[in-house]
């Protein structure tokens, strides 16, 4: 199995449920309150509204209202000290992946959240993030993509980190069949490089 077959195991591990990540501008404003809500470290669950900020902030913190007035009463919530959280229709999972060498526990913004295997996004603010300007014609989306360039990761349940694609490269069957491990028969059929079904 060839590394460039990476996403069609997954895609076949996946169920193939794949989460809308809408960043359309029209949809959702910088600065609103949508409806979403926060699981804390003893897995309670709060609803109510979150403030919608940038792609890249919204990994570290949450502001939290627990009604839609931004005037109201606010909770700041560190990511690290949550399990999930959510806002309008972006599912986090608070997982050990911050982007860089450190492993810090970071809301990192769920793609597909079935199968044994879970994707995330995570977004980085790109160095020249402030000095960044709209080429013309460029839409919001491909400038927002300049400013907070995104990657791809994966985490299961176990795991001591999220690993990328990157993670396979070096004879992929078999570190793809001990990442999938705990489910026998498809670790076989990868280590014998077998298409799996």
């Amino acid at each position: 199995m060839k590394f460039n077959q990476f996403f069609l195991v997954l895609f076949l591990i996946f169920t193939s449920t794949i989460n809308a990540q809408d960043w359309n501008t029209d949809n959702y404003q910088y600065g609103q309150l949508y409806e979403g809500y926060v699981i804390d470290q003893e897995g309670n669950k709060i609803e109510g509204f979150i403030k919608y900020r940038n792609r890249y902030i919204m990994q570290m913190e949450v502001i939290f209202f627990k009604v839609n007035n931004p005037k109201s009463p606010k909770k700041k919530y560190l990511a690290q000290n949550l399990i999930e959280y959510k806002v309008a229709d972006k599912l986090y999972h608070v997982i050990p992946h911050s982007g860089g060498a450190g492993m810090q526990m970071r809301g990192n913004l769920v793609v597909n959240n079935t199968g044994c295997i879970k994707e995330y996004v995570w977004y980085k603010r790109s160095s020249s993030y402030n000095k960044l300007k709209r080429r013309p014609g460029e839409s919001d989306e491909d400038f927002a993509e300049r400013k907070f360039p995104s990657s791809h990761i994966y985490f299961k349940d176990g795991d001591q980190m999220a690993v990328s694609k990157s993670f396979f490269k070096d004879d992929f069957a078999k570190k793809m069949a001990k990442y999938v491990s705990s489910n026998k028969v498809l670790a076989k059929k990868i280590k014998s490089k077998k298409m799996v079904t």
